[in-house]
């Protein structure tokens, strides 16, 4: 684990350091406190969701910032409509049936790629899992 939180990591792999480890704290307790408010348990579901996805693009799979807006502004858009409207079911239809697929094509795609970095990076030459 990387303490230095302002520096890049450039070495290949699984990348955690302490801004991720406030980030899941935050996430942890901004969804807590939505279930003590009595909030609807699928917006309490959402942040978890939205949270998780973002770590798994950022520091599991680091599909880079080229790629996250191609999941992260149809999930918005569902999710703003989702929530302004107060159809939170069929949202999560959509964010399921999907996004979540969406989500997986984007970042199966990213391991295919010659500059993928994150989990199941091959160190031998340089190559990723292809």
């Amino acid at each position: 684990m990387k303490w230095r939180t302002f520096e890049v990591q450039r070495e290949p792999g699984f990348r955690l350091n302490l801004t991720d480890l406030i980030f899941i704290a935050l996430l942890l307790s901004l969804s807590s406190a939505l279930y003590w408010l009595s909030m609807p348990r699928l917006l309490v579901a959402l942040v978890l969701y939205l949270g998780l996805s973002f770590f798994l693009f950022c520091n599991v799979f680091r599909i880079g910032n080229y790629l996250e807006p191609w999941w992260y502004l149809p999930f918005a858009l569902v999710a703003f409509w989702g929530i302004g409207w107060q159809q939170l079911e069929p949202m999560w239809w959509l964010i399921l049936c999907v996004l979540e697929p969406w989500k997986w094509l984007l970042i199966v795609y990213r391991i295919r790629s010659a500059h993928y970095v994150g989990v199941g990076y091959r160190r031998s030459g340089g190559d990723s899992l292809r």
